[in-house]
């Protein structure tokens, strides 16, 4: 066996060069990640098989026997004698017993290195884990996530939830003219963010320009005068951002009274995973239907957005495409979805 350390400025350069002098059959023994004061560099311990070992005697039935001449690297603390066949077999044993260790080892160290190239590429760990675990490419992956959680239907009642700034208030206003103009619907918008300074003097004038109606109310009259509402096609409820004021507990009393009212998660498609997994924490009690995505033209590859494809979060519904309002709005169909993900990445 021969073994060789292969060093490099990332992991992949390293891996090139364990490929381009070992092949394909190269196994990994080690890679770690080395500062030394004139910057960091990879570097992975990699070994080949050698050639079998051959055993060649020379003895001739009938003739004066010789020594057993064996192709070996080191010399045997004795000589095989008359039980020469048994002690052959017994060696041959021990030989594999101990290639199948190896090989299972360094299988071992072969998953973790493709585990290290996903991390090093932006895919969250529990999903690096999932792939690495089922053997599973990016594209294959995407694909069957996509298929599973199919389309999410149009709600008549939709309830938008999200942190400040992940951009809630325009994307409901998108929606509700992407109904009011590709539907023709009747389309009502409710703000409950009485928060926000002077943030519903700018939803009213989007709501006069996108001629859709408009209210601002607190928490108990929206709760009075909803099943009123019954001229409008689709009711959208804008919500203030999560935190101290607007609690979680009146948002469950909610759902329990209005059965046909949807809630829908706006999340912010640049934001990091740990971020958004901390926020579903306090969502996960609510029966959430869906997921609006923003500022998806921001994103370079799809490898980040990964973690939105785990079975824990229901599917995405709408993608907001850009800044303009209404028109930056897109129906998130398979096809689409299959594009935002996979942007970037080559197909395995």
């Amino acid at each position: 066996m021969k073994i060789k350390k292969f060093t490099g400025k990332s992991i992949v350069e390293a891996l090139n060069k364990v490929k381009k002098e070992f092949g394909d059959n190269a196994v990994i023994l080690n890679s770690e990640k080395i500062k030394t004061d004139n910057g960091s560099f990879y570097e992975i311990t990699a070994a080949i098989d050698e050639e079998e070992v051959i055993f060649e005697p020379k003895s001739v039935i009938g003739e004066k026997k010789e020594k057993d001449k064996i192709d070996l690297k080191f010399k045997p603390e004795r000589e095989f004698g008359e039980e020469k066949g048994t002690d052959l077999e017994f060696l041959k044993k021990e030989i594999l017993e101990i290639k199948n260790i190896l090989n299972q080892a360094f299988s071992e160290k072969i998953t973790e290195v493709r585990y290290l190239e996903l991390l090093e590429k932006g895919v969250p760990p529990f999903i690096a884990k999932e792939l690495v675990l089922k053997k599973m490419s990016v594209w294959e992956f995407v694909k069957k996530r996509l298929e599973e959680k199919g389309v999410v239907p149009n709600s008549r009642c939709q309830l938008f939830l999200g942190e400040a700034g992940v951009g809630k208030t325009t994307a409901v206003f998108k929606l509700a003219a992407w109904y009011r103009y590709t539907r023709n619907s009747r389309v009502m918008v409710i703000s409950l963010d009485n928060y926000k300074v002077g943030g519903n003097y700018q939803a009213e004038r989007m709501a006069e320009f996108l001629e859709i109606d408009f209210e601002a109310m607190d928490i108990d009259t929206f709760r009075e005068i909803l099943p009123a509402l019954k001229a409008y096609d689709y009711i959208l409820i804008d919500t203030p951002g999560l935190g101290n004021k607007f609690w979680i507990d009146d948002l469950e009393v909610l759902s329990k009274e209005f059965t046909n009212l949807r809630f829908f998660w706006v999340v912010k498609a640049i934001e990091h995973y740990i971020s958004a997994l901390q926020c579903w924490k306090f969502l996960e009690s609510l029966p959430v239907e869906g997921i609006f995505l923003t500022f998806t033209d921001r994103i370079l590859t799809g490898y980040s957005l990964l973690w939105l494809l785990d079975s824990r979060f229901p599917p995405i519904n709408f993608i907001s495409t850009g800044e303009r309002v209404p028109e930056d709005i897109e129906r998130a169909d398979t096809e689409h979805l299959k594009r935002l993900f996979l942007k970037g990445i080559k197909e395995d």
